[in-house]
This record gives C-alpha cells, sequence and structure tokens, in this order.
C-alpha cells in the first residue's frame, strides 16, 4: 500500500471511531460531548494503550485477552478523564467503562457487517470471474 492510502485509512479509521465514541456517551450519559475531544480521546486511547500493553506482554506475558483488557481499562480512563458531561463534569470511572463497552460493542458490530458485506462483495466477483 502507499503511504497516502494507509494515511487516508489510518485518518477516516480514527473520525468513526470518534463519531462512534460520542455516540455510545450520548446513548450512556445523556449528552453530547464535543467531536474533537472525542478525537483525541481515540488517539490518546491507542497512544497509552500501546505504551500499556507494552509493559503488560514485558511484565505478564502475551495474549489478544490482555490486549482486550488493556485497552478496554486504558480506554475508560481516557473516557473519563477527556469527555465531560453537559454541567463540564466528570462522568466517574464506572459511566466511563459503560460508555467503553457500548462502543466496543458498536465497534464489533459494525465489523461483523462490514466483514459479511466484503465477503459477499469477494464472493460475487469470483463468481463472475468463473461465469
Amino acid at each position: 500500500m502507499s503511504l497516502l492510502a494507509i494515511v487516508l485509512v489510518v485518518v477516516v479509521g480514527i473520525a468513526i471511531a470518534a463519531l462512534l465514541l460520542t455516540v455510545s456517551f450520548r446513548l450512556v450519559v445523556g449528552s453530547m460531548p464535543s467531536y474533537l475531544r472525542a478525537m483525541g480521546a481515540v488517539v490518546l486511547t491507542a497512544l497509552a494503550s500501546a505504551v500499556a500493553l507494552g509493559l503488560a506482554h514485558a511484565l505478564l506475558g502475551g495474549g489478544r485477552l490482555l490486549a482486550f483488557v488493556v485497552q478496554f481499562l486504558v480506554g475508560a480512563a481516557m473516557v473519563n478523564w477527556l469527555l465531560l458531561d453537559g454541567t463540564g463534569l466528570r462522568i466517574g470511572y464506572g459511566k466511563a467503562c459503560l460508555v467503553q463497552l457500548v462502543y466496543l460493542v458498536m465497534e464489533i458490530v459494525i465489523g461483523v457487517l462490514l466483514a459479511i458485506a466484503m465477503a459477499v462483495l469477494f464472493g460475487a466477483a469470483v463468481m463472475s470471474m468463473h461465469h
């Protein structure tokens, strides 16, 4: 892939992730956070998760479950730290965990739907080549 395509995929991915985070925050808390703050939370979660996961791998070994747990906990901390409710206060770590859970479920559902759509499109392309 070219560098431009990689940058485009990363930028679009961050934009979509921030949109999903604002929607999940709205569903749980009831107020919509700033989109730029949500984008910052997504970027900082990715960076902090990478650092925390590197430390966790060095201390505990590796695994997908460990990566999921680290990303969930760091993401909830970033949501609590950066995204404020309608009154300008932090929402608390418990609500931040709930926001993060809704966000991850939304990501998984959208990922499965995209995978199904890609499989159908790829299958149709392969079938059209054989006829």
